[in-house]
């Protein structure tokens, strides 16, 4: 999970620029980010609390700015912004990192995110963020800059090998810094599949998972598996399959559908017990990451 994140690294730095997610001033050396967030994007200004991804992402924009003026470029921290919506920590095996009344407490209301977003669609918290290019100040700023110096502004922010530039700039260094490096290590990937394939052979967790699936099925919910690493899905999965399968719900159905998700939901927060104890105690990293390297 985190590498991917840092693969997003140039991205999340293109899209401050192209959204208008930052503040900018005058921008007389450089380029900033913009004045305001993104048409749609979900900022911390509507959630009132940033995920854990938004909040790093935060202190690695801030890392830039520093950078990018010791540089000698201007470059103004972003406003935060969810890339995503909150909906994401409460679902899967990111719920895990939740505990049973925090998870109950958001599921009473929106279920696993799935039909609630059509049903309160300018909810922040299942509300999927709109990118909007083009409505950032920055974008005219760089584009005021001589050739030259707007090669100069890219070269310090970020590496480009197809332009040529494959010398890490500050956006690649800040967000390996707070994230992690995004280059494979093959020692590291082999022990993360080893912690893994620990954690989901550990006899408690195993036995757990069973429990949870059994449980699952008693109050009518098929899941495809009780596997560790997989049940943390199955209730999910159920629900989901009809949007998957490209079902369409019009706004009347999709209230109807949110009912019996969150009952199914809250089965899901009710059935996970020892489970989810161990995995967020004992095996937090090691259950979210999955088999890839962190």
């Amino acid at each position: 999970m985190r590498r991917t994140l840092i693969s997003l690294a140039a991205t999340v730095t293109g899209l401050a620029l192209l959204t208008g997610c930052g503040s900018s001033t005058d921008g007389t050396t450089g380029s900033g980010a913009g004045t305001e967030p993104a048409s749609g994007t979900t900022t911390a200004a509507a959630t009132g609390e940033l995920s854990d991804e938004a909040s790093k992402r935060q202190t690695a924009e801030k890392l830039i700015a520093d950078c990018m003026k010791e540089k000698g470029f201007q470059y103004e921290v972003p406003p935060p912004f969810e890339m995503s919506s909150r909906s994401a920590e409460f679902t899967g095996t990111a719920s895990l990192l939740k505990t049973d009344d925090e998870l109950r407490q958001y599921r009473q209301k929106y279920g696993f995110g799935i039909y609630s977003a059509q049903v309160f669609p300018d909810d922040p918290m299942v509300k999927q963020p709109e990118m909007k290019p083009g409505n950032n100040p920055n974008n005219k700023i760089r584009e005021a800059l001589d050739p030259a110096r707007q090669k100069a502004w890219d070269e310090a922010l970020t590496a480009e090998p197809k332009a040529g530039r494959t010398t890490p700039g500050c956006s690649d260094d800040a967000y390996a810094k707070v994230f992690g490096s995004s280059d494979p290590d093959p020692q590291q990937q082999a022990k993360a599949k080893r912690e893994y394939e620990k954690y989901r052979t550990d006899p408690a967790v195993v036995r757990a998972a069973q429990k949870y699936g059994d449980c699952l099925r008693e109050k009518g919910y098929q899941v495809a598996s009780t596997e560790p690493g997989r049940i943390d899905n199955g209730v999910f999965d159920l629900i989901n399959a009809p949007i998957m399968g490209g079902k369409q719900v019009s706004a009347t159905e999709a209230k109807t559908a949110l009912a019996e998700e969150i009952k199914a939901s809250l089965a899901d927060v009710d059935c996970r017990g020892e489970y989810a104890t161990l995995a967020r105690t004992e095996y937090a990293e090691v259950a979210v990451r999955g088999g890839g390297a962190g």
